[in-house]
């Protein structure tokens, strides 16, 4: 089975037998490196030839909250009554962390913080950052008075890295046909996260609509 689409004004024709990864995977570690060395991993391109860049915060199966902090440079486990926040629920289905060189602007109708972003393979370490392929976006509504938005918008995407992949889907359709539990899980999972109801899942876009939803909020730099 060939596919064809469109990729950030590019043609890309994917096969399930061919397909092949042109630029290889890289994993940085940020840690044990001296303040000065550190490299901001905000500023790092939102795309690569052919891919997204995701930069990893928390690692798939653990439920602790980790975020990081441009100003540091650093990973920083969030704090709740003077102690590293834990997240009560199921562990995280994913890696999750954010598309580095996006802010979702709140003139915009965003939150302030970058694109954020769900890789499903094995676990990742944290400061890992990876190229990915979008499959969908979810859009969650927490109750903030969006006008005419799509608020919360979560992309879940695979490893460009075929090694590196747990599961054979390369858009929303393979994805839907070869695993049509996965979509209902992930929804299921970061409606209750928060306490039950408190995430409401608004609208489901697939691949194309999670790339144009990446490419909304990529910040330019000349």
């Amino acid at each position: 089975m060939t596919m064809c689409c469109m990729f950030k004004g590019k043609t890309i024709i994917n096969s399930r037998r061919n397909f092949v990864f042109l630029v290889p995977f890289m994993v940085w570690l940020v840690f044990g490196c001296a303040n000065e060395q550190r490299q901001n991993l905000m500023s790092i391109p939102t795309f690569t030839t052919h891919y997204v860049n995701a930069v990893i915060e928390i690692p798939a199966g653990t439920c602790r909250k980790i975020t990081y902090n441009e100003q540091q440079r650093m990973f920083l486990q969030e704090q709740d009554n003077g102690s590293g926040r834990i997240i009560e629920f199921l562990p995280y289905p994913g890696n999750y962390g954010f598309v580095p060189s996006t802010y979702m602007d709140p003139v915009m109708g965003g939150d302030g913080n970058p694109v954020k972003i769900l890789v499903l393979s094995e676990s990742l370490p944290t400061g890992a950052v990876i190229e990915v392929i979008p499959l969908l976006v979810l859009y969650f509504d927490d109750g903030a008075d969006f006008i005419g938005q799509l608020p919360d918008p979560r992309i879940i995407a695979i490893p460009a890295n075929e090694r590196l992949q747990i599961i054979k889907a390369l858009n929303y359709d393979d994805l839907s046909e070869n695993y049509p539990d996965i979509v209902e899980i992930l929804i299921k999972w970061f409606s209750s996260y928060r306490g039950q109801d408190i995430n409401k899942l608004k609208a489901l876009g697939d691949n194309e609509v999670a790339v144009k939803e990446i490419e909304k909020w990529e910040i330019r730099r000349f």
